[in-house]
């Protein structure tokens, strides 16, 4: 009987996955423009939101400020004064913040202090920084800042792009990309710290998540698969020409115990079909709607100039185990000569999903704007 049942599962395997693909094929997801809404007040960059368990949505941003929280009552369309939940100072600016809120319901923010040179020259007291703080009243003010890593002071040997997630034990895994251990090489890994209590201590010592010799994995945006018992990151790879989304994948048991590696069966290639080797395609952020699928966003070169810096968001339709992903339309209409940066996504909690991007398409400095879209089948 088991091998009857194992030669069953090799026939209908396959099956089931192109049924799985071919469900993803034949979803879109339409953007309502009429929902096109300014988050911040002045600049703003590098945008990211979650909604709280009351319903509130909660964005966070950079700016020359440093990092920015705001909030929304009234889903997205209107927002309240933003406030600086940590500053920027000479030679220092708070950059890429990511949030999440923990079972507890305390707010955990994770963000990456970034030293600038000064006349010319880099400060060697200041260094590349993973950092955290908390809010307990949703948002309103925070505290118990940490300091969980440092890199080097210079540019080439920093850290990069926290984003974390918390596992149903209750562990939080906070991910980011690490070139501080790759002195003499141009290389870059995405390691990892753990904590057990709600984000007040932390592991000592970072571990590697994902490494591929020679290369640079980075921006890792983590989820825990519904159903699944497997955590799934994003990255931009650049195995290729030039940086292309894939998704790195351990189940709960696993949990990081083996890095994983350039050719391991836990790195997958993300986007159907693939991008040609000239498309850039960096920057991936990854979430999960109610109903199983799976969405990816990322900053692309497609269909426009190869200059990256003015990409654009693209956003693409996943199957349940986060592989497969199919391009649907572009949330933003940003012409050719602006740029479309460092873009994320949120779902609500009824599917609604909201893209944020970065960009000077609509005013005359790089700002915060938002648009919801849903899921429809073609």
């Amino acid at each position: 009987m088991r091998q009857v049942f194992i030669w069953l599962m090799g026939v209908f395997a396959p099956v089931m996955g192109l049924g799985q693909h071919n469900a993803v094929m034949n979803k879109t997801i339409v953007w309502d423009q009429a929902t096109l809404t300014r988050i911040s007040e002045k600049d703003g960059n590098y945008a990211r939101m979650i909604q709280l368990r009351d319903g509130s949505l909660l964005c966070v941003y950079q700016s020359k400020a440093g990092i920015i929280c705001t909030k929304s009552n009234d889903a997205g369309k209107t927002w309240l004064k933003p406030e600086v939940v940590t500053a920027s100072y000479k030679g220092m600016e708070m950059a890429v913040p990511e949030v999440l809120e923990l079972k507890d319901r305390s707010i955990l923010l994770s963000y990456n202090p970034r030293p600038y040179k000064i006349n010319g020259s880099w400060d060697t007291t200041k260094h590349f920084a993973i950092c955290t703080k908390k809010s307990y009243d949703e948002g309103k003010t925070w505290t118990d800042e940490r300091l969980i890593y440092e890199a080097r002071y210079n540019f080439d040997d920093g850290c990069w792009e926290p984003s974390q997630i918390q596992l149903p034990s209750g562990e939080i895994q906070l991910f980011f990309s690490n070139e501080g251990v790759y002195t003499k090489s141009n290389e870059q890994n995405i390691s990892i710290f753990r904590s057990k209590d709600n984000g007040l201590s932390w592991t000592k010592e970072p571990e590697i998540a994902s490494f591929r010799p020679g290369h640079r994995d980075g921006m890792p945006v983590p989820l825990l698969l519904k159903g699944k018992k497997e955590i799934a990151f994003s990255i931009e790879d650049n195995a290729g020409a030039s940086f292309k989304p894939s998704i790195i994948r351990n189940n709960i048991n696993q949990n990081w115990q083996k890095t994983v590696g350039a050719d391991d069966a836990e790195r997958t290639y993300a986007l159907t079909p693939k991008l040609p080797d000239t498309v850039y395609a960096g920057a991936p952020y990854l979430r999960q709607l109610h109903s199983g699928e799976t969405i990816l966003s990322y900053q692309s070169t497609q269909n426009r100039n190869h200059n990256w810096e003015q990409s654009c968001m693209q956003v693409s339709i996943g199957n349940n185990d986060a592989k497969d992903f199919v391009g649907v339309p572009t949330p933003f209409n940003i012409p050719l000569n602006k740029q479309g940066l460092w873009n994320a996504l949120c779902v609500l909690s009824d599917d609604t999903i909201i893209a944020l991007t970065s960009t000077n398409a609509f005013g005359d400095r790089t700002e915060v704007w938002m648009i919801k879209g849903r899921l429809v089948k073609k």
